[in-house]
């Protein structure tokens, strides 16, 4: 059955409303200097006036208690005042799909998923959702703990160019974040929590040497969960859409078939993989020494290749060790499954397959405008 035009325009117009979101989360997230209030703070200085005396034989004047000033609530000691407070509005968390919840009230930034189906995987389609979209920003995992339901990422780098006054300077922020999956109250739900772990910032190479409140720490936490919430409701919707083979066969997704050795899967058939590794696998530097269809299985050697040949041709460097490697291919959900093993016959880490991910990405781009271009 293929879409109606009604069909297409409406998820078009999903689609340009969610990407109006991403455009004003990205200009909220930009270096807001309306941080202070724009006044003195000389009330600051104040001292507490000594009371009147009143002499003997005279009344004490009428006293109003409208204009003072209330004990600090308990736990309120070290709350931030005069130029530390932060005037800017709140950020808040977006929930674009209806299989998103945001939990309210809370000092950590967290949202919950909740599945269709009570036979989904729900904590498996939520690392391999946060796995795709880190890749989509060239962002590895740097450590994944199975056992406490963490995933730390590798460094995320942004750098702008400000051009003031005639003069150029280069600006870098680099961050890292922490996500936890949370258990929920049945098997159809599972929370996520971000947290910001790791932030510098660099300007003209040097680094700045800029504390975070914790409220600079939430804005970038919520900020980052709600590009998340972006990315998937984009991939939910492009999801929906009818594709041609082409622009299937060139989309690469890594996913968690369990929490610890996701596997990369193509939405093309087996045999149509089968032709299309080869050349996807050459591109990072990895050629097919020997191979076995029956057994769906491919013996690879990886070498190394030069800093101009990564930069050439835009492909993200691969940080493997040169050696063998087995691949061994197979079907999960529908779609044609890939997993690496190393000399050892173990699966690579889910570290080590979110860094070679990124960049059999990039060559099965490079491979489409290639084609494209002929």
């Amino acid at each position: 059955m293929t879409m109606s035009s009604t069909g297409h325009r409406l998820t078009a117009a999903k689609r340009y409303s969610v990407i109006a979101c991403a455009i004003l989360v990205s200009a909220c997230s930009g270096t807001d200097t309306r941080r202070q209030a724009n006044q003195e703070f000389e009330y600051l200085n104040q001292t507490v006036k000594p009371e009147l005396v009143i002499a003997d034989g005279l009344d004490a004047p009428l006293y109003t208690q409208r204009f003072d000033v209330p004990e600090l609530a308990e736990g309120t000691e070290d709350y931030p005042v005069g130029r530390a407070v932060d005037v800017r509005s709140p950020v808040q968390i977006l929930a674009l799909s209806p299989l998103v919840r945001v939990q309210e009230g809370s000092e950590n930034v967290t949202v919950w998923f909740n599945s269709r189906s009570s036979q989904d995987d729900i904590s498996a389609q939520v690392w391999t959702l946060l796995a795709n979209f880190l890749a989509d920003k060239k962002v590895a995992i740097a450590k994944l703990d199975d056992v406490n339901h963490t995933l730390e990422t590798d460094w995320l780098i942004n750098q702008e160019t400000f051009d003031e006054f005639r003069e150029v300077s280069e600006y870098e922020l680099k961050q890292r974040y922490k996500f936890t999956l949370l258990a929920g109250e049945n098997k159809r739900t599972v929370g996520l929590q971000v947290d910001l772990i790791d932030h510098e910032e660099r300007l003209e190479g040097t680094k700045v040497d800029n504390e975070l409140s914790k409220g600079d720490s939430r804005r970038f936490a919520v900020q980052m969960l709600n590009l998340l919430n972006i990315y998937y409701e984009i991939d939910r919707i492009e999801g929906n859409n009818k594709e041609t083979e082409q622009q299937k066969a060139s989309k690469l997704k890594i996913d968690f078939v369990d929490q610890k050795h996701p596997v990369i899967t193509l939405n093309i058939p087996f045999d149509d993989a089968w032709k299309l590794l080869p050349m996807v696998l050459n591109k990072v530097g990895m050629t097919v020494e020997d191979e076995d269809k029956l057994a769906a299985s491919m013996l690879i050697s990886f070498d190394e290749q030069t800093d101009d040949y990564w930069i050439d041709n835009k492909i993200t460097r691969v940080t493997l060790a040169e050696d063998d490697y087995r691949i061994q291919v197979g079907e999960i959900n529908g779609h044609t499954s890939i997993a690496f093993f190393g000399e050892d016959k173990q699966p690579l880490s889910a570290e080590v397959m979110s860094q070679l991910f990124i960049s059999l990405k990039d060559a099965a781009d490079v491979l489409r405008a290639e084609k494209a271009a002929e």
